[in-house]
């Protein structure tokens, strides 16, 4: 009977042995899959961090190339104060959007980063500077077709007194 049982916990040591090895190759995998799982989660989180200031970019841009046609001086004066609070706006969104594009780059230091986040970085990167110049684009064109009307009005002016 002790025979049988030597015989028995040699098989089970053997067996929690081979467990053990096996557990011990799988170590490494895990500790990939672990690193891979935080890896993507930051860059799914950085993705929905992204979202609102991306929507406020389009914003912005959609009212800063909207085509426009103002009647009077006074259309283009509110149209030049609506630009020059989006021009506001974007000034005091600068340092986030500036942040996020940093985190986005040092994300992409890591050579196992997933495909999309280029994309993101891209993105939000490529926006901020196009809504910046077509804001101030905007202003810019504002101000002188006020200019031209103010011009406008004075000469306008000028040909009814000569007609009088």
């Amino acid at each position: 009977m002790a025979e049988r049982a030597k015989d028995q916990r040699e098989k089970e040591n053997a067996k929690l042995n081979e467990l053990i090895k096996h557990h011990e190759d799988l170590i490494p995998t895990v500790m990939k899959t672990q690193v891979m799982v935080d890896l993507y989660w930051r860059c799914y989180a950085y993705g929905d961090e992204l979202k609102p200031h991306i929507e406020f970019l389009d914003g912005i841009m959609l009212s800063s190339t909207r085509d426009i046609a103002p009647s009077c001086v006074e259309n283009v004066d509110e149209l030049i104060e609506r630009q020059e609070k989006s021009l506001v706006q974007l000034q005091t969104k600068r340092s986030v959007v500036m942040d996020l594009i940093d985190k986005g780059k040092k994300i992409l230091e890591n050579p196992d980063k997933p495909r999309f986040l280029e994309s993101h970085v891209q993105r939000i990167e490529v926006g901020w500077d196009d809504t910046k110049s077509k804001a101030q684009d905007r202003l810019k064109l504002l101000q002188e077709t006020k200019e031209a009307w103010v011009g406008y009005a004075e000469n306008n002016e000028t040909i009814a007194a000569d007609f009088e």
